[in-house]
């Protein structure tokens, strides 16, 4: 067409100065069409892209199904990837590669294709794009930070969670004497510091997996007169419900929380050789109010067995800003989700937290680990009694990009 249209040119009998304003032109013509075909490549490459994508998330999102082979994975992100491709309007042949890890953890997609050129004179090429996405599925997610204010290990603080992933939504910054240990540990920022097997940075981003979760108590404790109840040397059986009062617990007093949901619209502190305990309950804290065991208070709760918040243990109101604090060394059990949007977790002890739970799950706004505190998140969630809730621990099947 190209080479027609020159040749028109030169027959034409108006004249040399005809030709020379032609091939003047021609130039100018030349980097048109230039401009035009490295946008249109580049146009072809993003839908590529996007297909590969697509079809990797999918191939990943089958490695926890699959069964003793990986055609599953691979007959998806195949199809997957060329079905994404035809829908955006790539109308050449999409050629697929589909590589998945010997641990089932990753797919990897390598799509190609032929671009068109808009003229025949520039010739056709071979566009090609590639993804890969890993399942978490694999490795049960046991620490979660949402914001921005990362996860922090002062002093010689350790994070021991063999058996799960710890992911920082933000940094991970961990003094020398500290550390992490975990299945695998990633930031979507930088990880700082001493971890164990060697941490990944540039991770993707990992949403709520609550957000939708309602957590509002049933009703609220507005013009209800404050009321402060002092325990020292009682034992007080608590009935699930909304409670208004402020806890103290000091000096050998007990406070055994039954079976339910129990909405603190105030704040517990428990100090000296204070006991909170309490087996199949949740624990839901109002926009202001917190939690401080500090001194020997002793602590073993285990979470909800059953309802709306099945395996949740500590949860606070989505306006909640404040900071949750484990400030005793006697704090052995945890059993179950801590759920803290937008509050944060400060643990600054001593010796062991929460080792005899079977299995613990933090999902906070932040994770401070100050002093010398050893957090053990275990990971035994079979035959535990306590149902782990879906989109964390192993029940976090979402596939995500590394790639």
């Amino acid at each position: 067409m190209f080479r027609g249209w020159l040749s028109k040119i030169a027959a034409n009998n108006r004249g040399n100065v005809t030709m020379i304003v032609a091939l003047s032109a021609v130039p100018l013509l030349l980097t048109s069409v230039g401009v035009l075909e490295i946008t249109s490549i580049s146009n072809d490459h993003g839908k590529l892209q996007a297909a590969a994508d697509a079809g990797a998330l999918a191939g990943a999102g089958r490695l926890s199904v699959a069964t003793g082979t990986v055609s599953g994975p691979t007959a998806t992100a195949t199809t997957v990837t060329q079905q994404t491709a035809a829908q955006s309007g790539i109308t050449s042949q999409v050629n697929v590669q589909v590589t998945v890890a010997p641990d089932n953890s990753a797919v990897t997609v390598v799509a190609s294709t032929v671009h068109t050129p808009i003229v025949d004179l520039l010739g056709t090429r071979t566009i090609t794009a590639t993804a890969k996405a890993e399942n978490m599925g694999h490795i049960p997610l046991c620490v979660l930070q949402t914001g921005t204010g990362g996860v922090r290990l002062q002093n010689q603080a350790r994070i021991r969670a063999t058996g799960c992933a710890v992911h920082a939504n933000d940094d991970i910054k961990i003094d020398p004497g500290a550390m992490v240990q975990s299945d695998r540990t990633e930031a979507v920022g930088t990880i700082t510091g001493p971890v164990s097997p060697a941490g990944f940075s540039g991770a993707m981003n990992i949403d709520d997996p609550f957000a939708s979760m309602n957590l509002n108590p049933p009703l609220d404790c507005i013009g209800k007169p404050l009321k402060i109840k002092e325990l020292t040397g009682l034992v007080l059986p608590l009935l699930p419900g909304v409670h208004c009062e402020q806890y103290e617990i000091d000096k050998d007093a007990t406070l055994i929380l039954l079976p339910g949901e129990h909405y603190f619209m105030n704040d517990v502190n428990a100090h000296e050789n204070a006991i909170i305990t309490g087996d199949d309950v949740v624990l839901i804290f109002g926009s202001t109010k917190k939690i401080n065991f500090a001194d020997k208070a002793q602590v073993t709760l285990g979470a909800r067995k059953s309802g709306p918040f099945a395996g949740f243990l500590l949860v606070t109101t989505r306006d909640n800003t404040q900071t949750f604090t484990i400030a005793s060394d006697h704090v052995n059990k945890l059993l179950g989700t801590i759920y803290i949007p937008n509050a944060t977790l400060d643990v600054e002890t001593s010796g062991n937290v929460a080792q005899d739970s079977a299995w613990s799950i933090i999902v906070a706004e932040n994770l401070i680990l100050k002093q010398n505190p050893n957090l053990v998140i275990n990971s035994g969630y079979v035959g535990s009694g306590v149902p782990v809730p879906d989109g964390v621990g192993p029940n976090r099947n979402n596939p995500k990009l590394a790639q």
